[in-house]
């Protein structure tokens, strides 16, 4: 399976798309994990809402334990203490749970928005072009390669080189014709197949009709 164009023109523009994509995503994925981290600092916030309740509640168990040892009324205003800072500090702590909850999942929608924005028009235009190529000259090494390893028969070279200038005379636009030869017509009509045939070849990405040793 191939996985770039044997055609060293097509390979490196290939490699470089790789490459210069790959840097793209690190690139935006750090900015969004510190944007994430940046944001999330902010659900201190949240958290010092959330330890303040739990101190207030902490404090009321502490004052508690110690009217308890009062004699006949101690009991009665320990658990009306307690009664009274946990009502204080419990929605403190819920709040301050939301809070950091939603300052988190806020934060990582932005990052996770900032990456988006970022990467996903440019894997838009990425993927289908990279798939295209990759499917294209799999495809193509299957069918001009494996028809000559699997026939009993081989094709002969020359109705091979006959085939694939059919396709690039039929098939290919003329300024492609013309990087291959100046009289593409004229290659046809009098049976020059040879530079045709490596147009075709050049247009799926392989270098020869026989697989490279």
């Amino acid at each position: 399976m191939h996985i770039w164009s044997e055609r060293p023109g097509s390979r490196i523009r290939e490699l470089i798309a790789d490459i210069v994509t790959l840097l793209w995503l690190a690139i935006w994925i750090s900015l969004g994990i510190r944007l994430y981290g940046f944001l999330a600092n902010l659900a201190g916030a949240g958290r010092f809402v959330r330890e303040g309740g739990t101190e207030i509640t902490n404090a009321g168990e502490t004052i508690g334990s110690a009217i308890e040892q009062v004699p006949l009324v101690g009991e009665g205003a320990a658990a009306g203490i307690r009664g009274a800072l946990a009502g204080a500090g419990g929605p403190l702590i819920t709040f301050g749970t939301d809070l950091e909850r939603l300052l988190i999942i806020v934060s990582a929608l932005l990052g996770l928005l900032l990456v988006a924005t970022a990467v996903v028009p440019w894997l838009n235009r990425y993927l289908p072009w990279r798939i295209a190529k990759w499917r294209r000259l799999n495809a193509a090494s299957r069918a001009i390669r494996g028809t000559r390893r699997t026939r009993a028969e081989p094709i002969s070279d020359a109705a091979l080189e006959t085939l694939l200038a059919s396709r690039a005379i039929h098939r290919l636009e003329y300024d492609e014709l013309l990087e291959f030869t100046p009289d593409p017509f004229g290659d046809w009509v009098t049976g020059r197949h040879g530079r045709l045939a490596r147009a075709e070849l050049d247009r799926v990405g392989l270098r020869s009709v026989a697989a490279p040793r």
